[in-house]
């Protein structure tokens, strides 16, 4: 019988290595999903900053073509200028001319407003490609270690689930029935080690007689409280009425 609680101990120990290693691995396409997440933000932004930069370009474009046509239509005015018969006409061309002229400062002090977001926006894309690149290189990185880790941790489960099979087919059929069904309701904990007369899972005080029953090994006991099949794993102590 102690071969067989033996047994049991250890297929409980591969079932507690397998949820371990389930754990660790589920951490991989999380951190992976994180890295992902802060690339999307870097890229993001960089395009943010980028887009902004085109629109003033645009508006700039736009503003140059402004003041072309504002230039174009004082040449006109002043042309016509020299053509004009009466004080009147003149005077109003003038006006006109006068008109356009400040037309055409204020689009340029707008275009200069324009320049100077520029060459601040061209920075800020700068500044903002050197944060993406370097994302992007510490992301790639931190991908293939994670990767490597995701696969490591595939391998081992892989080795451990084997090990389990091999395990629970030396264990009598009885036996692994009663622990599949403690193991599926006692959340994935069948059996529990008692010290000191203790079970160390719930910590109930185990009578001295049961006591010394559970460090014999003559059959299977669970424990009264929480039900796990117990084992003692220590020298066997003097047994105590």
């Amino acid at each position: 019988m102690e071969e067989k609680i033996r047994q049991l101990v250890y297929l409980q120990q591969i079932d507690n290595d397998i949820q371990q290693v389930k754990v660790q691995s589920e951490e991989t396409p999380r951190r992976l999903a994180e890295i992902d997440l802060e690339l999307h933000a870097a890229r993001q932004t960089y395009e943010t900053f980028l887009n902004g930069l085109e629109e003033v370009k645009k508006k700039r474009r736009a503003l140059e073509k402004e003041v072309e046509q504002i230039d174009q239509k004082i040449k006109k005015s002043r042309s016509k200028l020299m053509e004009v018969k009466n004080n009147k006409e003149y005077k109003a061309m003038l006006t006109e001319i006068d008109d356009l002229n400040k037309s055409k400062g204020s689009q340029e002090d707008a275009l200069l407003e324009l320049m100077e977001q520029m060459e601040t926006l061209t920075l800020q894309v700068r500044e903002q490609k050197k944060v993406l690149d370097l994302k992007v290189a510490s992301g790639k990185t931190q991908k293939e270690e994670w990767e490597k880790a995701g696969n490591g941790y595939a391998r081992a489960l892989a080795g451990l689930e084997e090990d389990r099979k091999k395990a629970a087919a030396r264990v009598e059929n009885s036996h692994l029935q009663q622990y599949e069904f403690l193991r599926d309701r006692l959340r994935g904990l069948a059996l529990a080690e008692v010290r000191n007369a203790a079970c160390m899972t719930c910590h109930m005080q185990i009578p001295q007689q049961l006591y010394n029953e559970i460090q014999r090994c003559d059959r299977i006991i669970t424990c009264p409280n929480c039900l796990r099949i117990l084992f003692y794993s220590g020298k066997p102590e003097a047994a105590k009425d």
